[in-house]
């Protein structure tokens, strides 16, 4: 890539906007590109977007270092498992005692997306983007593995590559999450953190496992509006499986079951957002968007 990555001053300038429209609660300052259940993609430079910027909640200066270790040591954990990683930054932005975070990503084509590669297409279990996707399941293991959903990788029509490493999933030989969830469930009300924490943890245990990756890849299908594509994708993933097939019925109440915890998860986040602003009238560092919606 040619172009440079931002600078940390143009991204101080991008963190005041943000601050800006987190005040206000109006997002039309800035360039929104996607919307995830814990992060929101912002274009940059607003106007004409040539990267996107992805922002953490608040670190403790330990809290950072860790975090952007994990980062580095994920990607070269998932490229070293022959899966392509998009080029990736880590920018910290000073804010008192505490850092900001943006991770930060050249702008890939939108069509190259993964759920705009299927949009554009008639379902095939053959698609070659599938096809491409069935065989990342084997960076999965109880070590390492990823969010395998279609929105998260880019095609270019010969390589499939991922996107999202902001949820660096490893494990330690224990079974022990190391990436550490604590910072991120700040954004609930301190009465429900220790419990959404553990609840959390367990929930991501789905991805060291391929078969449950698999599942997870079929179920986000319905978030994505992409229900057309299920049967093609369960075919697509037990080629690789083999025996230990999935099912779309199985799929379908994963993406249930989760349709009940991610939406309450978004109510509580409001109530927090009430507390630390109005009554408190601390800033509240998180744009509230929901994926199901």
């Amino acid at each position: 890539m040619n172009e440079s990555f931002p600078t940390t001053d143009e991204l101080e300038a991008l963190e005041q906007v943000v601050v800006a429209a987190l005040e206000s609660r109006d997002d039309s300052t800035l360039n929104v590109l996607g919307y995830g259940e814990v992060s929101v993609a912002l274009g940059w430079p607003i106007e004409e977007p040539t990267f996107v910027c992805k922002r953490t909640p608040p670190f403790t200066r330990t809290q950072f270092a860790e975090y952007q270790g994990l980062i580095e040591e994920y990607v070269a954990g998932v490229q070293a498992s022959g899966l392509a990683v998009v080029d990736t930054k880590v920018v910290p932005i000073s804010r008192g005692d505490d850092v900001i975070s943006y991770l930060v990503q050249p702008k890939l084509a939108s069509t190259s997306l993964g759920d705009n590669v299927l949009q554009s297409a008639e379902p095939d279990p053959e698609h070659p983007f599938l096809e491409a996707l069935a065989g990342a399941l084997d960076v999965v293991s109880p070590t390492l593995s990823i969010d395998a959903q279609v929105t998260n990788f880019s095609w270019d029509g010969s390589r499939l590559t991922l996107i999202d490493v902001g949820t660096p999933f490893m494990w330690d030989e224990t079974g022990e999450l190391r990436f550490e969830m604590k910072p991120f469930a700040r954004m609930l009300p301190a009465p429900t953190r220790l419990l959404a924490t553990r609840e959390l943890t367990k929930l991501v245990t789905r991805w060291n496992d391929p078969r449950r990756v698999a599942v997870d890849v079929v179920a986000n299908l319905y978030r994505a509006n992409l229900p057309e594509w299920v049967d093609a994708t369960v075919t697509a993933m037990n080629g690789a499986l083999g025996r230990d097939s999935i099912s779309a019925k199985e799929a379908r109440e994963l993406f249930e079951e989760d349709l009940k915890i991610w939406p309450f998860l978004k109510k509580l986040q409001a109530a927090e957002r009430w507390w630390q602003t109005t009554v408190r009238r601390q800033p509240y560092d998180w744009f509230i968007y929901s994926s199901y919606d």
